[in-house]
């Protein structure tokens, strides 16, 4: 059985919340998921495939993620790793929000490089969930210049089904690895 740890950093529960869809998902699929914090000190050794998501903020990743994602690539010797980023500008701007999570995962993928790197098999944008309540007051200056939608925009069903397609890629992707000199189509 495929066991797949799946990785999140989140700020205010958001991001938390879509980590335990995409286990609830993985495991009703048949793998052996579970979603742990990425600040808590973690065994990577014990997992085949790795899911790891953060808030985008700023065309960035919470700073435990984006470090916990690098360390884990010199220490995963090639095992599939599937992204996702959870934020609100592609509520306002729907490319600008897309352009800085591509742009975030290829520099991802880019610093990397330099150890055996991400084996990224696939990544989402995920709309979130916005309350004014939980800015801190700059942000709630800057909210009031340029306004994000107020409440959960969380799209569920695209949520499940990305999680659902991510047996198949983790499958296929440690087939390749197990047959010496195989590459991933």
């Amino acid at each position: 059985m495929t066991r797949v740890l799946v990785a999140y950093a989140t700020r205010f529960g958001s991001t938390r919340e879509i980590a335990s869809a995409i286990v609830h998902e993985l495991n009703a699929g048949g793998l052996s998921a579970q979603a742990v914090e990425t600040g808590s000190g973690l065994v990577t050794d014990d997992y085949d495939a790795f899911v790891i998501g953060s808030p985008l903020y700023g065309g960035t990743w919470l700073s435990s993620a984006g470090v916990f994602a690098a360390i884990l690539a010199e220490r995963i010797n090639g095992k599939p790793v599937a992204l996702f980023s959870v934020g609100t500008l592609i509520l306002k701007s729907p490319k600008r929000g897309r352009g800085e999570h591509t742009e975030f995962i290829e520099g991802l993928v880019e610093v990397t490089r330099s150890s055996v790197g991400l084996n990224v098999v696939s990544d989402a944008l995920f709309p979130g969930y916005f309350d004014r309540a939980n800015l801190p007051w700059m942000l709630r200056i800057v909210d009031r210049f340029v306004p994000t939608p107020q409440g959960d925009h969380r799209n569920w069903p695209e949520i499940q089904q990305w999680a659902r397609s991510l047996a198949p890629k983790f499958d296929a992707s440690l087939a390749n690895e197990s047959q010496p000199g195989a590459e991933i189509q």
